[in-house]
């Protein structure tokens, strides 16, 4: 079903030439395409797309089918500045296709990795731009709670602007219900989703504060070298900020990561919080100098170990694989070695039957020899018994 029915969007893979691989996760990778049909529109025509693309094989293999539909589902309706749009989604026998807003101005994280961390300016418009997205996702008559904002989801357009993107893990927040769904990146995790007691429009802005964190300092604020320590650190809301923070900055994440959901800003109050009325609007240069905050991991850390994380999943399903073949090898093995002994057992016993028989033949042989002899030994005396009638008469 396409998103803009008046147009004629593409409904099979050969109406797309994928130019380009913008990137690829655990379930999917994401192209850059062009249109090879007319849509309608000179416009929509020329446009580049980015192409999410996800093998329906991996989608029923994870049960995620109902996932992706609450996905799709959700981008379908969304109509805001700073929320990526789709333009058109289908599937064919092998794979889900979403059509997506191409992002020209690339990724945040990439960004981020790069320059190490922002100044306060940019990083004043970036987080006023995801608060405006989620403001309109939290007002809906049926909230939507995003629950993995972080860099790797945030997109820029052709002007720098926030595309918020990825929409994966959302949900439909019914009136005052509460999603207790475990899921989202180990680094963002707020305290109530480690506790397991379910959580609702809130978490978003927790994951902003960690965000602007993020931003400001250029290290996650309770990353560590493994997921057990990350997650004490946030049950205990262990912030620690470097000599030189904003003062404002600090103030805001302070607001945002706080342990009772209750008490922390509204998407609208973040918005108006002095660290954004302060900065947002000013020229907005990039890049700066990395702070020490211990032994936290910086963003092009956390980089470097999601692609490692990547990776071992891929190697993960070919050691499966592997596995897979060397069972069916193996109860092959087992058949043929079973094969092999009852062909062993049968020559055994035909071998024996040879010997029985030779045996046999051997005797019948010898039992012939000694009728003969009977025999001639019968024929000798019967002469002989003649020979002696004679003699007497």
């Amino acid at each position: 079903m396409n998103a803009s029915p008046s147009l004629d969007w593409p409904t099979q893979a050969k109406d797309m030439v994928f130019t380009k691989r913008l990137g690829r996760g655990y379930f999917g990778e994401v192209w850059q395409c062009k249109l090879t049909i007319s849509t309608g529109d000179a416009e929509a025509d020329a446009k580049l797309y980015a192409v999410k693309k996800v093998p329906l094989a991996t989608i029923q293999q994870h049960g995620l089918m109902e996932q992706m539909e609450r996905e799709i589902s959700i981008l379908r309706s969304l109509r805001h500045e700073h929320i990526v749009k789709l333009f058109f989604d289908f599937r064919d026998e092998t794979h889900v296709y979403l059509g997506m807003e191409f992002a020209e101005g690339g990724g945040m994280f990439d960004i981020l990795s790069k320059t190490g961390k922002f100044k306060n300016e940019l990083a004043a418009q970036y987080f006023y731009e995801a608060c405006d997205a989620l403001e309109y996702l939290h007002c809906l008559p049926e909230k939507v709670i995003h629950r993995d904002i972080k860099p790797e989801n945030i997109l820029l357009d052709k002007a720098g602007h926030v595309l918020l993107a990825d929409f994966g893990w959302s949900n439909v927040l019914e009136n005052s219900a509460f999603r207790a769904t475990f899921c989202g990146t180990p680094d963002y995790l707020a305290p109530e989703m480690i506790r397991g007691e379910g959580h609702n429009e809130s978490l978003d802005m927790w994951e902003m504060g960690v965000l602007l964190y993020e931003m400001v300092v250029g290290k996650s604020p309770f990353g560590s070298s493994s997921q057990e320590k990350t997650c004490r650190l946030i049950l205990q809301v262990d912030l620690r900020f470097p000599q030189g923070i904003d003062s404002d900055a600090k103030d805001l994440v302070m607001q945002l990561c706080r342990k009772r959901p209750e008490e922390r800003l509204t998407a609208a109050q973040a918005k108006q919080h002095p660290f954004v009325t302060k900065y947002y609007g000013r020229p907005a240069p990039t890049g700066g100098d990395n702070d020490d905050t211990g032994c936290r991991p910086s963003v092009e850390a956390r980089w470097l170990r999601r692609n490692k994380e990547v990776l071992e999943g891929e190697m993960l399903q070919i050691l499966r694989a592997k596995s897979t073949t060397e069972q069916k090898l193996l109860s092959l093995t087992e058949e043929v070695g079973e094969k092999y002994r009852e062909v062993q057992h049968e020559q055994t016993l035909r071998k024996a039957a040879e010997a029985q028989f030779a045996e046999l033949k051997e005797k019948e042989e010898r039992q012939i020899r000694e009728r003969e002899q009977l025999l001639e030994q019968m024929e000798s005396l019967e002469k002989q018994l003649q020979s002696k009638a004679i003699a007497v008469r």
